[in-house]
């Protein structure tokens, strides 16, 4: 190959690269980082969650949404991504989501998204749920039965950012705890009929 087709073509690369968005956690620290491959991260292991092989799986029934906040880890000021992963076949609406200023399994914020390309921010306090953003429409989340989306949340004091696939969707203003918090994971079923898969190939957290 000549020298300048081999120039011109690092240089593409080079610009292809920085291109595109980054999905990872930016923190400098890294406090917690899980890719499945057991149980022993100190997430709550019940009948509706298999952990092993590389993914976190929900096991939902018709009409089910389940929630697992970290047991064993707490943070403050944190970055946290996580990567979802559609099932295959034919699905119902499903919605996969990313737990933030988490107290305990009654008290805690939720972003979500759902394969139908769109998203959503809760708040469940004294296990009533307080919808801050429902339904919204996102370009960059991923619909196709499996594809992956990396759901991303920055908090820093009393101010969040929500990323989806690298684009930054929405900023939020709210309460955090005092002192540290838990993150963690949920995933939803929305069929009244069927039961379903909620799958997530990983979760970091950095500070």
């Amino acid at each position: 190959m000549p020298k300048s087709l081999l120039l011109l073509t690092i240089a593409l690369l080079f610009t292809t690269a920085a291109a595109q968005p980054s999905f990872a956690c930016e923190g400098s620290e890294a406090v917690f980082e899980d890719a499945f491959t057991d149980d022993a991260g100190g997430w709550a292991v019940q009948d509706s969650v298999e952990v092993k092989d590389g993914q976190f799986v929900f096991k939902l029934t018709p009409d089910d949404m389940q929630s697992n906040l970290n047991v064993t880890y707490t943070v403050e000021n944190a970055d946290i991504c996580s990567e979802a992963v559609w099932p295959e076949g034919d699905q119902p609406v499903l919605g996969a989501g990313l737990l933030f200023w988490g107290e305990d399994k009654k008290t805690y914020f939720q972003f979500g998204v759902l394969n139908n390309g769109k998203f959503w921010i809760a708040r469940k306090q004294d296990g009533k749920w307080h919808t801050i953003a429902e339904n919204i429409a996102a370009s960059s989340i991923k619909t196709s039965p499996g594809a992956s989306n990396t759901l991303r949340v920055t908090t820093k004091d009393n101010t969040v950012t929500f990323y989806i696939n690298g684009t930054k969707v929405r900023d939020l203003r709210g309460q955090a705890p005092k002192g540290g918090w838990r993150f963690g994971l949920s995933g939803d079923n929305f069929d009244k009929t069927k039961d379903a898969r909620v799958i997530f190939k990983s979760v970091k957290v950095t500070e």
